[in-house]
């Protein structure tokens, strides 16, 4: 490649990244016409970032994990920052997916990433979004650590120029006012929004920053009790996010916006604000179904890979031996290591099963643990009592349970609901619904014989999911298994058993 062509590259790239917040559909295609000019891996990764970006504010995140595993996979030799970049992004998508494992995975790759540069601002900045993101306590000395580490990393990044520093920075002052209303300090919210909304008056109007500052100033002024106006932010953030035909973000904010209602009386409008976020809410469930099926094949295809890399290496070690003997030790291996796994998968859910069966074993009381909480004493309890209530139902399995509805039922607002929730089940709202149904569905099958012979399509609408992909994927992720082999197990225990009283 020219020099001439190489800079004619360099300034497309600064173009698409110029573009990004403001139309990322624009972005994707001065990428994509990028990666069929340029073979330079600095360039094919600083493009596959702005495109993994792209797809993330267009809320495709199925896409958007495609293309950055991808690039992180394929660039193992040179490390640069658009590396750590990438990686900070990608741990960002499989928290918002409740990939955890997936994403401490991640976290370590990165860090190593970044240790391995010079810039000590991207060390910083990364340090400050890893504590940001795995910050699930609410702690008086976690969130102090939170807040030092997002200040120090804008301090660090003022000293840039170009668009990275204008979105990073922009992002920054977004996560310093979220972190702030989260924590209740208002005083100064009104300053970082400012701060945030200004830097996005960089890019053309109605970009993703305007959309962000408008729905955080939305969720501001609710905590300031000024629900039309509220209201009024909110819409204009509603309708920027559906210019990006981003899900996620409209869902927060229709879910925002049916709050400020709910908290005027206007019972009318509720429901009907209610309705479009549980239409929102079937639509992005497929999203990000097929966005946990790209994580878990690209994990999958990644091990494989490794697996017969290592295989290969373990052949030329013993190549002096026969090709049957070879044979011999492979199948023996093979056999062996399935047997072990299969044997440990048996015990292991022996065990859970038998701990599931006896009563829980009765604690010391703890002492009360004095926590920061915006929930009255009276309602967080009664709250707890309605759950617990709750729990011993079967509501949960209803399709059309969502926050709102129960907050609704319960007499309550989303905000309290949800915090007592995450506080008491610690795990936010819907992953509460979900385990209950799944564990719902569990004691099913170990009770009635005949649940073992249903399809999973029967089991998923039983438990009240929407789909059969969901429910496979829900119930992998809390029993680590899919359903059809935790069915396969529970048979064979069932057969075990019987065979062994007939002997007997």
């Amino acid at each position: 490649m020219s020099i001439s062509q190489e800079d004619n590259i360099n300034q497309l790239l600064t173009q698409a990244e110029n573009t990004i917040y403001a139309n990322p559909q624009e972005a994707i295609r001065i990428v994509e016409y990028i990666n069929t000019k340029t073979d330079n891996p600095a360039q094919r990764l600083h493009a596959s970032y702005l495109l993994t970006t792209s797809y993330y504010i267009q809320g495709t995140l199925d896409k958007a994990l495609e293309v950055g595993l991808k690039a992180l996979h394929d660039n193992t030799q040179e490390l640069s920052i658009n590396n750590v970049k990438l990686y900070a992004l990608l741990i960002k998508i499989l928290k918002e997916l409740e990939l955890n494992k997936l994403a401490t995975r991640y976290t370590t790759a990165a860090i190593k990433a970044s240790n391995s540069l010079t810039d000590s601002a991207i060390q910083e900045w990364l340090q400050g979004k890893i504590l940001q993101y795995n910050t699930v306590s609410d702690s008086a000395e976690a969130t102090q650590k939170t807040f030092q580490r997002l200040y120090k990393s804008k301090a660090y990044l003022t000293k840039f120029t170009g668009p990275f520093q204008t979105s990073q920075i922009g992002n920054i002052n977004l996560d310093i006012a979220a972190l702030q209303l989260r924590e209740f300090q208002l005083d100064s919210v009104s300053y970082y929004l400012d701060e945030a909304y200004t830097e996005s008056k960089k890019y053309n109007p109605e970009n993703y920053l305007e959309m962000k500052s408008l729905q955080l100033f939305g969720n501001y002024l609710f905590l300031q009790k000024q629900h039309t106006a509220a209201i009024d932010s909110l819409q204009v953030a509603l309708r920027i996010a559906e210019k990006f035909t981003h899900l996620q973000e409209q869902i927060s904010i229709s879910e925002a916006i049916a709050d400020n209602y709910l908290a005027l009386n206007d019972l009318e409008n509720f429901k009907n604000q209610n309705a479009k976020t549980q239409l929102l809410n079937s639509a992005q469930t497929d999203v990000e179904n097929d966005a946990v099926n790209i994580a878990f094949n690209f994990s999958s295809t990644n091990e494989a890979e490794k697996l017969a890399t290592a295989q290969k290496s373990l052949r030329w070690n013993v190549l002096f031996f026969s090709a049957l003997l070879i044979m011999v030790l492979l199948l023996w291996g093979y056999l062996a290591f399935r047997y072990r796994i299969k044997a440990k998968q048996y015990e292991n859910y022996i065990e859970y099963f038998e701990k599931k069966q006896k009563p829980a074993a009765i604690t010391p009381p703890k002492e009360e643990v004095v926590k920061h909480s915006t929930v009255p004493k009276e309602t967080e309890e009664k709250i707890l009592e309605k759950l617990n209530t709750f729990e011993n139902s079967i509501e949960f399995t209803k399709q059309d349970m969502s926050l709102s509805l129960l907050a609704l039922q319960f007499e309550t607002n989303t905000k309290y609901l949800s915090e007592v929730v995450n506080f008491h089940k610690q795990k936010n709202f819907n992953a509460y619904i979900n385990e209950l149904r799944i564990n719902y569905i569990i004691e099913k099958l170990k009770k009635d014989p005949a649940y073992l012979q249903y399809k999973i399509s029967y089991l998923a609408q039983d438990s009240g999911f929407t789909s059969h992909s969901l429910f496979a994927t829900v119930f992998k992720s809390v029993t680590g298994i899919p359903p059809t082999a935790f069915i396969t197990i529970l048979k064979d225990k069932k057969e075990r058993i019987g065979t062994k009283q007939s002997k007997n």
